[in-house]
């Protein structure tokens, strides 16, 4: 295939697309492991809670170091603690954000390969490249359908410094991601 037979423009914009969809992959994988790490780390702290003041609890109640509606208390904060934790299974919660994350991780990767591996080299073809695109946009819409849905409060809580320096939306976010596949004719027109 010649230079002439290449559609330059039909690249670049599938490679802004590539970005778009390789930056919302990257963003959902990094907020699914939040969610996953503040549902773990809540659990775990629910447990301690639980277990000390069943503690407590139980020093009272054989040394009776605290009165009745002190040990009424705490045995009602023992049920409900445990209650709670039982009723919002947290534990299953952050499996299931890790397993999404990982899911997510992996469709970035695919997008960092195919951006590296064939949207960078004009003989594989822009029909090929097209082809693959679609592939793995429709794995990136049958994740978001099966995953667990991530509120913003999750994206919220990321360093979106931190995400941005890997990543950008700019400019900067095609280089990052796309930018080793822009083919020499379109970096004329820039």
């Amino acid at each position: 295939m010649s230079e002439d037979d290449f559609d330059y423009e039909a690249h670049e914009r599938l490679r802004e697309r590539v970005a778009n969809k390789a930056d919302s992959a990257l963003w959902a994988y990094k907020s699914h492991y939040e969610a996953a790490d503040w549902y773990s780390s809540f659990s775990k702290k629910i447990s301690w809670i639980t277990t000390a003041t069943a503690g407590i609890l139980t020093v009272s109640l054989i040394w009776r170091v605290l009165p009745d509606y002190a040990l009424v208390l705490l045995a009602i904060a023992t049920a409900a603690l445990s209650g709670y934790k039982t009723a919002a299974k947290p534990e299953k919660k952050s499996y299931e954000h890790y397993n999404a994350g990982d899911a997510y991780h992996r469709l970035f990767i695919d997008f960092n390969d195919f951006t590296k591996l064939q949207l960078a080299d004009e003989s594989y073809g822009l029909e090929n490249m097209k082809e693959r695109f679609w592939e793995l946009s429709d794995r990136h819409q049958n994740l978001n359908e099966e995953m667990p849905n991530i509120a913003s409060k999750w994206y919220e809580r990321l360093h979106e410094e931190e995400i941005r320096s890997q990543t950008q939306t700019t400019e900067e976010t095609k280089k990052a991601l796309t930018g080793c596949a822009r083919l020499k004719n379109t970096e004329d027109q820039k």
